[in-house]
């Protein structure tokens, strides 16, 4: 299967935040701390529910598109 990329002939500018008001230095990645144990469960789990409180409350998505997030608290919940 071949892909083929296009670009647009036309440039869009948009605005974004000052340096001042967004720190874009890097961060030490949750990701890497959870592969070498420096995460507890308890703390990845409840970066999932604040994660997922976010998307329900917070976030603002189209009614259509809702059905497309990911929530992981259902995960973290025995129905036993």
């Amino acid at each position: 299967m071949k892909t083929k990329v296009t670009f647009a002939d036309t440039t869009k500018i948009f605005t974004t935040f000052s340096s001042d008001e967004y720190d874009r230095t890097s961060i030490d990645h949750v990701l890497y701390r959870k592969a070498y144990n420096r995460v507890s469960d308890e703390e990845w789990n409840n970066m999932y529910i604040t994660l997922d409180l976010y998307k329900l409350y917070d976030m603002k998505t189209h009614k259509d598109s809702f059905h497309n997030n990911l929530y992981h608290a259902k995960k973290l919940v025995n129905f036993n």
